[in-house]
């Protein structure tokens, strides 16, 4: 028993040794710093380019859409609505009747 557990402990020794060889005493990758100094001052210099408002450009006072101005003009109180196409069939079942209904039954006799 004391045979197999040396045997599992150098082993893993090896494979720490292995592991040390490769990872461990190889060399840090060298980051140039500089280069990300001056990339990183680009980007301030560009944000800040952004960030200041233009003193050149002039405010503009509010003005209403034309588009209220056309739909005012499509649906003034003028006009009168029409019905929906799916109320244009339908009959009133009340006995309470409108003038408007009364006047088109009128007009319906006449002719």
């Amino acid at each position: 028993m004391e045979c197999m557990m040396d045997l599992k402990v150098q082993a893993f020794n090896k494979r720490m040794d292995v592991f040390k060889l490769r990872f461990l005493e190889r060399p840090a990758p060298t980051t140039d710093i500089s280069s990300f100094r001056t990339e990183l001052d680009h980007f301030r210099a560009n944000l800040d380019a952004i960030l200041v408002p233009s003193i050149d450009t002039p405010e503009f006072a509010p003005t209403t859409p034309a588009d209220d101005t056309v739909l005012d003009a499509l649906y003034s109180e003028d006009i009168p609505q029409s019905e929906s196409t799916c109320v244009q069939g339908k009959r009133h079942h009340s006995s309470h009747t409108s003038n408007a209904t009364e006047d088109a039954k009128a007009k319906k006799r006449e002719h």
